[in-house]
């Protein structure tokens, strides 16, 4: 089960409520893979998942860059090319791999996806806070 934690909110509700969004896609992954029964087709069930999770992400990003270009924030060509590289990543997925061992490989797919988007919060999130916040964002 993968569920939300204070310790990774900004301070900024739009963006925090977006990060949860993104935490409760993962946690629908989690528990599908979870409770999967051996042999049990989850296929069409995990790539319904990682579709709205990459379409949910590449909204979210989108939120955030366009955030950047409004108040000028410093880092953001370093912050938007880890967005791009994530989204890359996602689109790169063979997604015949996961048909040929469903739970094996989504369970890699989950781990590297929470790994990054915990990461990614605590870490680069965090550098514009600050200034959000000082500016008003909601």
């Amino acid at each position: 089960m993968i569920e939300w934690e204070q310790q990774y909110e900004l301070g900024i509700k739009s963006i925090d409520d977006q990060h949860k969004e993104l935490v409760r896609l993962a946690g629908r992954l989690s528990d599908l893979l979870i409770n999967a029964v051996e042999g049990e087709d989850i296929y069409d069930e995990m790539v319904e998942i990682l579709n709205a999770l990459t379409d949910y992400t590449v909204y979210h990003f989108k939120y955030e860059e366009d955030l950047f270009e409004k108040y000028d924030f410093a880092l953001k060509t370093a912050h938007v090319e880890e967005h791009h590289k994530l989204v890359s990543q996602i689109q790169s997925l063979d997604l015949r791999a996961v048909d040929e061992d469903q739970v094996t490989y989504g369970k890699k797919i989950l781990k590297f996806l929470i790994s990054w988007v915990f990461k990614h919060i605590s870490g680069s999130d965090f550098l514009y806070r600050d200034l959000f916040i000082e500016k008003g964002v909601q």
